[in-house]
């Protein structure tokens, strides 16, 4: 503030200095009008969607709309029930399952344990593809499970190709 050669104020002023930047009085009322629109918009916005009821929107996972699946003809076994039944009077022809791993691992991959005995086996071709089936007991004592399984069974990918359970003699 200026002052007289004798420190004292010639005239006391009030608010800020003159050379400082104010801020015009029609931009403030601008803006406030604007923020307060802004808040009331997003109140109503709030409270349409919340007010929506719930048989309104689809439920559900939306993805299940977009899977697709590519489903063979069902397949049957090419050997009827006698010839399964051989099965079990001679030694099983195990083709590309030979190696123990290998059918230890397709066994497990089925979800049978590696100790299920394997009663029967024989290579087959099923819808173009070359398989083993193999024999197996079932849960039941009558029963007996067959799987046809494509040539490279693994504990990975089984490649099942059919499954059917026949009754023991």
């Amino acid at each position: 503030m200026p002052t007289d050669g004798g420190g004292r104020n010639p005239r006391p002023r009030s608010g800020p200095p003159a050379h400082s930047s104010r801020p015009l009085p029609r931009f403030n009322r601008i803006a406030a009008y604007t923020g307060g629109g802004a808040a009331l918009i997003a109140v109503a916005v709030g409270a349409f969607g919340l007010s929506r009821l719930p048989g309104d929107t689809a439920s559900g996972p939306r993805s299940f709309d977009a899977i697709t699946v590519e489903s063979e003809p069902p397949t049957v076994l090419p050997l009827s029930d006698p010839e399964i039944l051989e099965l079990l009077d001679r030694e099983p022809e195990y083709g590309p399952l030979t190696e123990p791993g290998r059918r230890i691992g397709c066994l497990t991959g089925l979800g049978y344990p590696a100790a299920t005995p394997i009663l029967g086996a024989r290579e087959v071709t099923i819808n173009g593809r070359s398989g083993v089936v193999l024999v197996l007991p079932d849960t039941s004592t009558d029963l007996l499970t067959v799987l046809a399984v494509a040539a490279n069974c693994s504990s990975a990918n089984t490649g099942l190709l059919a499954t059917t359970a026949i009754r023991r003699p």
